[in-house]
């Protein structure tokens, strides 16, 4: 599995472990004072987003991703 922290500047960092990962999030959110993304993948195509690292240092693990609402049909029944 791999792991991608997005920066701010929308560049990206790739690595192999979660921990790691996690740690450069945390740094890079805290030092620029941005919310900072991190996903993951298993077969290198699909990226899942499972967390959201705030300037604060807070950490904000999605169980599965956030991808819930963005599933939910927009726009008004008829």
């Amino acid at each position: 599995m791999k792991f991608k922290v997005r920066l701010a500047d929308k560049s990206e960092i790739e690595f192999n472990d979660k921990d790691s990962a996690m740690r450069a999030a945390r740094e890079n959110a805290v030092r620029s004072n941005k919310l900072i993304s991190v996903h993951a993948t298993k077969d290198g195509f699909d990226w899942d987003q499972i967390a959201l690292v705030y300037p604060s240092g807070q950490v904000q693990e999605g169980t599965g991703g956030f991808g819930f609402f963005k599933n939910l049909p927009v726009g008004r029944r008829r």
